[in-house]
C-alpha cells in the first residue's frame, strides 16, 4: 500500500511544470500596478457618486443623522416633575384631602416630551393638581390627584403619593432632528435640520409660527416636513368657521420639501393628498412657479406646488383661503445654514 501512494505521488509530480525561473521583481511590479488601477477606479467611482448624488449628506460622519429624532429616552416610564426632578409613583400607597398641605402646581400637558418643564408628566391628565402633604418633606413626597367621574363631570377619588428620584437630565440638543407642538423642540430640530439640508425653504412670515420641524430620509436624501399655525396676532386669524356646519377649526400649513429622486415616499397619505388631475392654475410668487390643484378631500382647501432645482415643494393648509396662502407664498424663501 505504502509503495503504491509512492507511485502515485511520483506520477503527480511529473504532470506539474514548474517554471524554471522566476522572476520576483516581475511580479511585484504587476501587483502594484493592479493596486494602483484599484486605487484609480476607486476615486473615480467616488467622484462620479458625489457628482450625480448631489443631496447626500454633507459628511460621511452625518449619515447617522439622517432621520427624525427617536422617542426621547428618561428613566422611568411614569413620573410627574416637580422642582427639577422626577417624582415616580410609590406603590398603591395613597392619601386623602385631610394629609394635603399646599397646592405646589397643576400639570398643563401629557406626553414624553424632549424638553422637560415643571408639571409635565406621562401618567396623569392635564389640570390635576399636585400638593405637599402634611408631615412629609416635598423635597421628599409629593401628592397628585387621581380624578374619576365622567367626562362632563370630574371628581377627585383620592391622592397618589409620589417619591423624588432622580434629576431631571439634560437632552443632547444636536441629536434632535425632530419637534412637535413644543417650541424649544421644534426650534432645536429646525437649527439641526437647516444646519444639514442644503435645499431647505421656509416661511419668513411674521404672521406664523412653526409647530412642527421634522427630518427623514431614503438612505442618501432628505425629506422635510414643516407645519406651521398663525400667531396670536396674525392678520388672518387663528381659526376659520367651516361653511354650512358653523364648525370653528384651527387653521395649519404644511410644508413638504425632498428631491425629485427621493425613494423614500413623499407624505401622500395625509394633508398632501391632491387630484393631479384637476390643475386650477399657475401663478408666480417671489420669483418662484406655483402650480394650484384641488385636494382630494377638501375642495376647499388649496394644495400648491413647485420644483426649484430639481426639489419639490408642496405646500396645502386647513382653514386657509387661496389668498391668504398666496400672500404667504411671497415671504416663501431660502433658509440660511448659518
Amino acid at each position: 500500500m505504502e509503495q503504491e501512494l509512492k507511485n502515485t505521488l511520483k506520477n503527480v509530480q511529473r504532470q506539474i511544470q514548474f517554471p524554471e525561473e522566476i522572476n520576483i521583481e516581475s511580479i511585484v511590479r504587476k501587483k502594484k500596478r493592479f493596486r494602483l488601477n484599484q486605487a484609480i477606479l476607486f476615486v473615480v467611482l467616488m467622484v462620479l457618486f458625489l457628482l450625480l448624488v448631489p443631496n447626500v449628506t454633507p459628511s460621511w460622519a452625518g449619515l447617522k443623522l439622517f432621520g427624525i429624532s427617536k422617542q426621547p429616552s428618561h428613566p422611568y416610564s411614569e413620573y410627574l416633575v416637580h422642582d427639577g426632578h422626577y417624582y415616580i409613583p410609590t406603590t398603591d400607597e395613597r392619601v386623602y384631602k385631610e394629609q394635603l398641605a399646599s397646592k405646589l402646581g397643576t400639570i398643563s400637558r401629557i406626553g414624553n416630551w424632549t424638553f422637560l418643564r415643571e408639571g409635565d408628566t406621562t401618567q396623569y391628565p392635564p389640570n390635576s393638581n399636585y400638593y405637599a402633604m402634611k408631615k412629609q418633606s416635598p423635597d421628599e413626597y409629593i401628592a397628585v390627584e387621581i380624578l374619576g367621574g365622567t367626562a362632563r363631570k370630574k371628581t377627585i377619588e383620592y391622592y397618589q403619593v409620589l417619591k423624588r428620584a432622580n434629576l431631571v437630565e439634560k437632552p443632547d440638543v444636536k441629536s434632535i432632528f425632530g419637534g412637535k407642538n413644543d417650541p424649544l423642540e421644534v426650534q432645536a430640530a429646525y437649527e439641526n435640520i437647516r444646519k444639514v439640508v442644503p435645499f431647505l425653504r421656509i416661511f419668513q412670515s411674521s404672521e406664523l409660527k412653526m409647530t412642527t420641524s421634522a427630518l427623514r430620509n431614503d438612505g442618501s436624501r432628505y425629506h422635510v416636513k414643516l407645519e406651521y399655525q398663525p400667531t396670536s396676532e396674525s392678520s388672518m386669524g387663528q381659526t376659520v368657521t367651516i361653511p354650512g356646519d358653523n364648525h370653528i377649526t384651527d387653521k395649519f400649513i404644511w410644508m413638504q420639501e425632498y428631491p425629485e429622486e427621493y425613494q423614500g415616499g413623499p407624505d401622500y397619505n395625509g394633508d398632501f393628498q391632491y387630484d393631479r388631475q384637476h390643475k386650477k392654475g399657475t401663478f408666480i410668487s417671489n420669483g418662484v412657479k406655483w402650480t394650484q390643484y384641488s385636494r382630494k378631500y377638501n375642495q376647499n382647501d388649496p394644495y400648491f406646488s413647485t420644483k426649484v432645482n430639481g426639489i419639490i415643494y408642496e405646500v396645502t393648509s386647513q382653514g386657509c383661503s387661496v389668498d391668504e396662502m398666496k400672500q404667504l407664498l411671497q415671504t416663501f424663501t431660502k433658509a440660511s445654514n448659518k
